[in-house]
């Protein structure tokens, strides 16, 4: 029986570690169970294995996400554990995913360009500038006490990027985002883009999908909704008379703490209660992490107060940041 927490359901009965056994390749078989290595252990069911881009897709079995499937990259089944005497892949298909890994396991870098960010600033003042008088005699409501949003400023964003025919792009994204980022490479697609525009580094794996830039996602559509976002946002705070905001992140690792890349989106939470929540973390805990922070409003990407995604399963009062060295922690 799950519970709920101040903040997230738990497994207060949930079974030990010994019970389970660490996640290896082998263990993409369809019908295999098991758990994520969060802090709540997570449990997931193996539900398909996509040996063409190197990807398993498993399904959330439990919490507020019950349900959601996370096409997630072979070589990080190491993250999981598995039920023991799970079945184990064939001698066949075990060959086919290590080719997989082969394949797609390989790093992926892109700098900052300084000309195209210089060019990215100048298109975003200008986007800056249209949100400004499109917000401009619009009431907008802003609580930022509060763990969920006003609607009415989620249709000022919806109707902001409709006009733009951006809308489901947004929407997807969010989703995505708010389940979990990481999952599949809708996200990384953007985070490629950020690079392209000089906005972000890109440190991260090359692109397994090569449909990942097509269509309505294609480079240009994406670059738009990335310029429409980071316009919009930091106008909408500003028409609530906000110029800075405090922001909170919380963490706790079972194992030491070690330097990471470049991340392109930081997420991070109005919310000190949410942020303690990460970083009380479990008895296996070896550290943790409270940090405060004062940033400017230009830095936001994506929040609940205007992302109605961020105001259904997890309550969680966040912030995206775009990443930027300078301002260590986040």
């Amino acid at each position: 029986m799950h519970r709920l927490t101040t903040i997230y359901e738990i497994d207060p009965e949930q079974p030990p570690d010994e019970n389970f056994e660490p996640g290896e390749l082998a263990h993409a078989v369809v019908g295999n169970e098991g758990r994520m290595l969060d802090a709540r252990r997570t449990p997931i069911r193996v539900v398909d294995v996509k040996p063409g881009t190197g990807h398993v897709v498993l399904e959330i079995s439990g919490f507020e996400d019950k349900g959601a499937r996370w096409d997630i990259e072979l070589e990080r089944l190491n993250g999981f554990q598995f039920a023991r005497e799970s079945a184990r892949a064939d001698t066949a298909a075990l060959a086919e995913l290590e080719e997989a890994v082969r394949r797609f396991d390989r790093p992926l870098a892109l700098g900052v360009d300084s000309d195209a960010r210089e060019q990215t600033i100048r298109r975003l003042h200008a986007v800056r500038r249209e949100a400004r008088r499109w917000l401009g005699s619009r009431p907008v409501r802003i609580d930022l006490g509060a763990r969920t949003s006003d609607p009415s400023t989620w249709a000022l964003l919806s109707a902001f990027l409709r006009k733009r025919g951006l809308l489901e792009m947004d929407q997807a994204f969010a989703e995505r985002y708010v389940s979990n980022p990481g999952a599949g490479e809708l996200v990384k697609g953007h985070r490629i883009v950020l690079a392209e525009l000089g906005l972000a580094p890109y440190i991260g794996k090359v692109v397994r999908d090569p449909q990942l830039f097509d269509g309505a996602w294609s480079r240009e559509r994406r670059a738009e909704h990335v310029v429409a976002r980071l316009a919009f946002v930091p106008e909408l705070f500003r028409a609530a008379d906000h110029e800075s905001i405090t922001l909170w992140r919380g963490l706790s690792s079972e194992h030491p703490l070690e330097p990471l890349p470049p991340q392109t989106f930081v997420s991070v939470t109005f919310s000190r209660d949410v942020a303690e929540s990460h970083f009380t973390g479990n008895e296996r805990t070896v550290v943790s992490v409270l940090s405060r922070h004062v940033v400017s409003v230009e830095r936001l990407f994506m929040t609940y107060v205007e992302t109605e995604a961020m105001n259904r399963r997890f309550l969680e009062a966040e912030a995206v940041l775009l990443d930027d060295p300078r301002f260590s922690p986040f």
